[in-house]
This record gives C-alpha cells, sequence and structure tokens, in this order.
C-alpha cells in the first residue's frame, strides 16, 4: 500500500458519514507513520484540513485526489503550510468558508482555520473535557489559558455552577463567548478575563475560591509563559485559589520537557496532593514518543 493510499484509508473509516463532529483523521506528527511525520489530516466536517510541515507537493497532490474520491460528502479541502512560525492556507478543492461551526461530543464550536495557524478548538484535549464533564455539576470553574473557552463551554453544559476564563487574547475569548451562545449558555455565569494571569492573582481570587481548575498553557507564550520559569509560579498559588478537595487538571505541550517535569513541578508545589493520575494520549493523536507529545495530569488538591 502506497503512502497514500495508507493515509486515505485511515481518513476514510474516521471521516463522518453525517454529522459535524471534528476529529483528527490522520496524525502523521506523533511519528507513529514512518515518512509521513510532517503530515496531519483534520475533519472540520464537512471540511478537511490537510497540514504539511515540509513542501511534499506531489503526496498532497495525490491526497487531495485519494479524499475526494473516496469521502463522501465533502464540501471542500485546504492545505494548512507550516514552516516555523509562517502559517498559509489555501483551499485546494471546492469551497471553504472562513468560519465554520462544528461539533465535540454534541456542542458547537465556532472555528476559523483559513485565518489562524490554530482553527480555535485543541482536539488532542477533548477526553480530559469528557472526563471533567463528569465532575464539574454544581462547582466553580477557574480556566486558565482558556484560549476559546472550550472547557468553558464543556464545563457549563454539564451543569457547573460558574466559569472563569481568563487569557490574554481578548479576540479569543470573544470567539469563547459565542461559543457558549452557540449552545444556549447563560452567559451570568461566565466571566471573561482579557489578562496577563501573572497580572491578575488578586481579581482571580476575589472570584475563587474554585472546585475546579485546568491548567492548560501554550509551551511558549512570549510575555506570559515560558514552562520552566512559570509553571511553579502558578502552583504556588493554589492555596490562594482553590478549595480543598478541588481537581486540578495541569498540563504541558512541549517536545521538549517531559512529563517528569510535570510531575517535579507538581510534587515541588504540591507537596500534599494525594497522588496524581495521567491521562492516556488522546486515541486520534497517537504518538510514538509520549514524552515528546502533550501530557496531561489530574490530582486532588489537599
Amino acid at each position: 500500500m502506497t503512502k497514500v493510499a495508507a493515509v486515505v484509508e485511515q481518513c476514510s473509516r474516521k471521516w463522518p458519514t453525517q454529522g459535524t463532529e471534528a476529529r483528527r483523521l490522520f496524525h502523521g506528527r506523533g511519528q507513529s507513520y514512518p515518512g509521513l511525520e510532517h503530515l496531519t489530516v483534520t475533519a472540520w466536517p464537512p471540511y478537511i484540513q490537510i497540514s504539511t510541515y515540509e513542501d511534499d507537493a506531489p503526496l498532497v497532490k495525490d491526497l487531495i485526489g485519494g479524499l475526494n474520491f473516496e469521502l463522501s460528502g465533502v464540501k471542500g479541502i485546504f492545505v494548512q503550510e507550516r514552516s516555523g512560525r509562517t502559517t498559509t492556507s489555501r483551499v485546494v478543492s471546492g469551497e471553504v468558508p472562513q468560519k465554520i461551526i462544528v461539533t465535540e461530543a454534541g456542542l458547537k464550536y465556532e472555528i476559523r482555520p483559513l485565518k489562524n495557524q490554530n482553527a480555535g478548538l485543541f482536539l488532542d484535549m477533548g477526553h480530559v473535557r469528557q472526563d471533567l464533564a463528569t465532575l464539574v455539576e454544581g462547582k466553580h470553574v477557574l480556566n486558565l489559558f482558556a484560549y476559546t473557552c472550550a472547557f468553558s463551554v464543556s464545563a457549563l453544559h454539564h451543569g457547573a455552577a460558574s466559569v472563569v476564563n481568563i487569557d490574554m487574547s481578548r479576540a479569543a475569548l470573544e470567539i469563547g463567548a459565542l461559543n457558549h451562545r452557540l449552545n444556549g449558555h447563560d452567559l451570568r455565569r461566565v466571566r471573561m478575563l482579557p489578562h496577563n494571569i501573572f497580572k491578575s492573582w488578586w481579581k482571580l481570587r476575589q472570584l475563587g475560591p474554585y472546585d475546579v481548575m485546568i491548567i492548560d498553557p501554550p509551551a511558549k507564550q512570549k510575555g506570559s509563559f515560558v514552562a520552566e520559569k512559570s509553571y511553579g509560579q502558578i502552583l504556588k498559588r493554589l492555596p490562594e485559589l482553590v478549595a480543598p478537595g478541588a481537581i486540578v487538571v495541569a498540563s504541558l505541550n512541549s517536545p521538549f520537557l517531559g512529563g517528569e517535569f510535570l510531575h517535579k513541578q507538581i510534587s515541588r508545589w504540591v507537596p500534599d496532593c494525594p497522588g496524581v493520575s495521567t491521562y492516556p494520549l488522546h486515541p486520534d493523536f497517537p504518538d510514538a514518543c509520549p514524552d515528546r507529545a502533550l501530557k496531561v495530569m489530574k490530582f486532588e488538591y489537599r
């Protein structure tokens, strides 16, 4: 089987034949498919995103043809070419709108895949949102580095009493508010803080304490977050922010810092927590080297 045929076959198995459920169809970036480490394919139904991290025009051309032939109901395909900090997107088949409404676990989200490097919904955290959905009823939730508020949307849908979202990007939080409205949520139970977390501890304390806290930072964010320096600054604030027995979810998406780094940070700054569990990788995001992939841990604060 050729490389293109292998990718198309996997995409065909995962492509939703109806509905708008978003998912990663093929994840070459996890080093699990030799020779295809530069390639991912994502479903934003009824549209498909092909992302490539190096120039491989012949493969991409054949892949576009194969996907159009094998998958039913595809209205458009676009290619995102990524090189360092430079990202370009182009529609290569059909039509793709600037804004798309997709679903995850039945909840609606607006994504803008042609405009930004990140479409607006990180699918590799979907299983974590599903796990927290069973724990948030009646709880007060703090969502750090909230981006477009997917954790907030899921939490409120599953009965959270309130959610505080904080992120430096006002534009991302505005999309987050839109996501809540798409799902018919009462925005009086949601606070949006377009601030630098490290300059907003007083405000966050005033709105607490919290029963669930999500720490989902970028690997590195200029002027806001560098894992080696910043993670401890967050964890040492837990006594000021969360209630006894609070559930804390901490993630780290850096290929250079493994799970041991995150575990040591938690052990250092939260030494009395009763135990740290590690989430498995999302099944749509396999990785031959899990320590280089997304790391997510959960613990109870005491």
